[in-house]
């Protein structure tokens, strides 16, 4: 395209989407296929795949969409195919009334979903299947794109732009960073420290404790308010150091046997904690996940960027929408772009929750995560994502990796629990079983290197 060859690239998009039809048909011989094009290249990536399909016996029909008001010749066909608008949809869109019978294949995106946000501009054609061109689109994942969509299909991966905007976590990418068990390895190899769990909400940091064990950590153990009253339920195995005040200095030196640090489940929004929790990001050495009331602390985002441009180790903010915009703003526009533009104000790996997961690096990496499901919003599970975080970050996972992992694995696992709605309790049964599965054996040929 870069050389003018825009006819020779429309040819390619074309042969690649006819191989793709033919497996969907299963053959050629006396199958039917109705094309609705418009203008523009979408329309002609949809007559290209008809020319192709045309040469190898398939019987099509190219319908304009301009002069197109319902396709009643539609029952006869096997399959139609969407090359009405494609992504560069700016206008509402009012697509035809397409047959309940045959299957539809989309072009790179349904006609009518924004390929920027997954919005429907007016209405929007359901997919059976759509075919991604180059590179999946953000409206793939964002809003009703999911729900239009049906079976997403990729080709011509190298057809992709220079400028990717994110990239689409998968299970591939979480097993070649796990990290393998070393042979040398003991419990204070990957210590964990959760930090929370002020009266009456003890339970926010029990659940981060767990997810950081189920994940691999060696040792955890939970600084929490000290309450005579009111015990403190946890697993057996979590070690439990109890404060009488929120005062940082002796638990920024206990600090400094961990790997990491988890900040913030249920550990309440006092002025002296909010000064507790900018002493111990300040002073502490080891990585710290900043989750809940640790993010609450802090007024703005310029309030936050002042306490981290100060810490000499990585953070990673989890923050729901609430929270985000709270610190950074109201979201208007683009999620991926505002979650680039809080990491990069505040220094911090970002994490937004959301459907899909949001993950930015500071330098500008951008990750995506739509393993999960409706399933998991439930109280509970965002302190088990702190704690599965912290986990990867105790056995030296950057913090971007850390956050990335932490979120696919957190998704995957609950959308594995067979139960309607997943508790903390049960996501954390699922993410040990789930992480039990991955290799994480150093092969013999690594230890001798």
């Amino acid at each position: 395209m870069r050389r003018g060859s825009i006819a020779q690239v429309i040819d390619r998009v074309g042969y690649a989407l006819a191989q793709v039809a033919v497996g969907l048909l299963g053959g050629t011989y006396g199958r039917r296929v109705t094309i609705i094009v418009g203008r523009g290249n979408n329309g002609e990536d949809g007559r290209s795949m008809g020319r192709h399909l045309e040469r190898i016996g398939v019987r099509v029909s190219v319908v304009e969409f301009g002069a197109l008001t319902s396709l009643s010749v539609a029952p006869r066909a096997d399959l139609i195919v969407d090359a009405m608008v494609g992504t560069g949809l700016r206008r509402p869109f009012e697509p035809p009334k397409l047959s309940d019978d045959v299957p539809v294949l989309s072009i790179d995106i349904p006609s009518g979903i924004s390929g920027d946000s997954g919005e429907v501009m007016g209405e929007a054609v359901r997919a059976d299947y759509t075919v991604a061109v180059g590179a999946l689109k953000l409206g793939h994942v964002f809003g009703a794109g999911p729900a239009h969509a049906g079976r997403l299909i990729r080709i011509l991966p190298e057809l992709r732009p220079a400028n990717v905007q994110a990239h689409l976590i998968t299970f591939r990418d979480l097993d070649a960073v796990v990290p393998a068990v070393p042979s040398q390895s003991h419990k204070w190899s990957a210590g964990v420290m959760v930090v929370g769990g002020s009266p009456g909400m003890r339970g926010s940091a029990a659940f981060g404790c767990a997810a950081a064990m189920a994940v691999g950590a060696g040792i955890v153990h939970l600084v929490t308010r000290a309450e005579p009253t009111e015990p403190v339920a946890h697993p057996q195995e979590v070690v439990v150091d109890r404060v009488e005040s929120y005062f940082a200095e002796p638990v920024v030196t206990a600090s400094r046997r961990f790997r990491s640090m988890v900040v913030g489940p249920g550990l309440g929004g006092s002025l002296q904690i909010g000064n507790f929790v900018r002493r111990l990001l300040i002073d502490s050495d080891c990585p710290v996940v900043l989750d809940a009331d640790g993010i609450n602390c802090f007024r703005d985002a310029g309030n936050l960027a002042r306490t981290l441009s100060r810490r000499r180790a990585s953070t990673v903010l989890t923050p729901h929408r609430g929270e985000f915009e709270r610190v950074f703003g109201t979201i208007d526009g683009s999620p991926v772009e505002a979650c680039r533009r809080a990491a990069d104000e505040s220094g911090a790996v970002v994490l937004l929750k959301g459907s899909p997961t949001i993950v930015a690096d500071p330098r500008g990496s951008v990750a995506l995560i739509a393993a999960g499901s409706a399933k998991l919003a439930s109280a509970g599970t965002g302190d088990v994502l702190a704690g599965v975080i912290a986990g990867f970050l105790a056995q030296g996972m950057s913090a971007y990796e850390a956050a990335w992992a932490g979120a696919y694995l957190h998704g995957a696992a609950g959308a594995s629990v067979s139960t309607g709605k997943v508790t903390a309790t049960s996501l954390i049964e699922a993410i040990a079983h789930y992480y039990g599965g991955l290799d994480r054996v150093m092969p013999p040929q690594d230890l001798l290197r």
